[in-house]
């Protein structure tokens, strides 16, 4: 989708003003479709002190955020095959299917205690990507076994910001100069360069145009002799 500078102002100005409000939900391709409920809100620094690797924001949780994983527990069993847990960013004036959204398996979140949301940013400040993480996770990436007691806990959620990274400037003294590979037999060996040709190999023809010039124009000719001896006394 395409956004004018404008429109990404406007939207960069929201961003700054009000901060980020994040929106989850539990779903499952089989059940219907759970509507999204406030996480919280995660409160922006201004945009140039955001660190390319990475800077820590705040987020506020949402005041309904227990009674919402209590719903989301009479939704969606997390035990239950195919249900993800979602985390997204809400955009102002946009449909939800357009949202940045980051997903896990439902089934890790009983078991978790700590989680790490990613925000990344584009150069003009506008959010267009998220990350969510749960931890502790199995390595296989497999359901592990619940307990007895099927609830989406209410994480330490940690947060962090990202804007891009700029490209190395490209050091060309350090680069290294790529040459042809030498061509190749049809054994695969390379094949051996050509000798080196002497001084008469190389300009032979030239030497017996120069010779057939001398021949042919002959001797040069001599100059006339004095006219007869004078004569005695």
């Amino acid at each position: 989708m395409y956004f004018s500078p404008l429109i990404a102002l406007l939207l960069v100005s929201f961003a700054d003003a009000q901060g980020i409000r994040v929106q989850h939900r539990v779903v499952h391709p089989n059940l219907p479709i759970t509507p999204w409920s406030e996480l919280g809100t995660v409160a922006l620094p201004s945009l140039h002190s955001i660190s390319p690797s990475g800077s820590h924001a705040t987020l506020n949780p949402s005041d309904t955020l227990l009674d919402d994983l209590s719903k989301f527990t009479q939704s969606v069993d997390p035990t239950l095959e195919g249900a993800m847990y979602q985390v997204a960013l809400e955009r102002p004036g946009v449909t939800d299917d357009v949202w940045p959204t980051s997903v896990v398996k439902a089934c890790h979140l009983p078991g978790s205690t700590s989680a790490h949301l990613t925000i990344h940013f584009s150069p003009s400040g506008l959010p267009f990507a998220v990350d969510h993480f749960v931890s502790p996770v199995p390595h296989d990436g497999s359901c592990p076994a619940l307990d007895t007691h099927k609830s989406y806990p209410a994480l330490n959620t940690t947060i962090s910001l990202m804007l891009p990274r700029q490209p190395p400037q490209r050091v060309h003294f350090l680069t290294p100069e790529l040459r042809t590979p030498p061509p190749l037999t049809a054994e695969g060996e390379p094949m051996a360069p050509a000798p080196e040709k002497s001084f008469l190999q190389k300009y032979w023809i030239y030497i017996v145009v120069i010779l057939g010039v001398l021949l042919i124009s002959g001797p040069a000719d001599e100059p006339a002799g004095n006219g007869g001896g004078q004569g005695g006394r």
